[in-house]
């Protein structure tokens, strides 16, 4: 079972007691976020382990699922995937981000005038999903897209967008990493991520490499609403050789940490 799921289920269990609540929703939801890029069909055993839902409540929802139009139902292997439908959820998301449509052509000119690749994203659970990537062709090695999903804690955009929420969700973020890696290994990070939230307080971006991926090299900002209901973040990045650190600090940081105080009132 993975982090995210134990999350769910944690939060599941204080749900019981909330009468709104419709546990069997957030079980259908769970069934769609266990496919991930990449990772090809998945039966019924499959997305029980993955979720930790009962394989019977499993075959329950993947047949809800399928009727409905949203999983493919595989007879020849006993396996589902996802269908086109799904792309309408998103893009109905995707549509409606305002501060995206915004951020698009300064993100994108950025990152052809300079090599990098340029994303914006915003949480999920304990990653940070990218709502918009801008990218040169010359990076194939950071295989950075719309959807994609990296950790919070040990990437540049993940730890702006720590520094941009408000102390006490900070706190509530740092028990689950301490659940999610384990007290010493937490330890040896925490340091690190208050840093990088301490460099963002200083100069309004941090710097982190080597952590999500060795030889890569990222700088980040936090972009916050006006009333803090939104925060999301920006990162700028490329492998060690395609950008120093110099240039990174001294010019895109500057400049990423601009482009975000303009898309301030862009942000709902």
């Amino acid at each position: 079972m993975n982090q995210d799921t134990k999350i769910w289920r944690e939060n599941a269990v204080e749900g019981v007691e909330d009468r709104r609540f419709v546990t069997a929703l957030a079980r259908g939801f769970e069934i769609l976020r266990a496919f991930k890029p990449g990772g090809g069909a998945l039966g019924n055993q499959d997305l029980s382990s993955a979720t930790g839902i009962p394989k019977a409540t499993v075959s329950r929802l993947t047949h809800t699922l399928a009727e409905l139009g949203y999983l493919r139902h595989l007879k020849a292997d006993g396996k589902y995937e996802p269908t086109e439908a799904i792309l309408a959820l998103g893009y109905a998301v995707l549509s409606n981000i305002v501060v995206r449509q915004v951020a698009h052509d300064p993100m994108m000119e950025l990152s052809l005038e300079h090599g990098v690749s340029v994303g914006l994203a915003a949480r999920d659970r304990l990653s940070l999903i990218f709502v918009d990537v801008c990218k040169s062709r010359m990076l194939s090695t950071l295989h950075l897209e719309v959807g994609s999903r990296v950790p919070m804690a040990t990437t540049a955009v993940g730890r702006a967008f720590l520094a941009g929420v408000p102390e006490d969700e900070r706190d509530f973020y740092f028990e689950r990493f301490e659940k999610r890696m384990g007290a010493e290994d937490w330890t040896a990070l925490r340091p690190r991520v208050l840093d990088a939230i301490a460099q963002v307080h200083d100069r309004r971006f941090c710097y982190v490499e080597d952590e999500w991926h060795r030889g890569m090299r990222a700088v980040a900002t936090p972009l916050v609403a006006a009333g803090r209901n939104t925060v999301m973040s920006m990162m700028c990045g490329a492998p060690a050789f395609r950008v120093d650190r110099g240039r990174l600090e001294g010019d895109l940081g500057p400049r990423l940490a601009h482009l975000c105080e303009g898309l301030v009132p862009s942000l709902r």
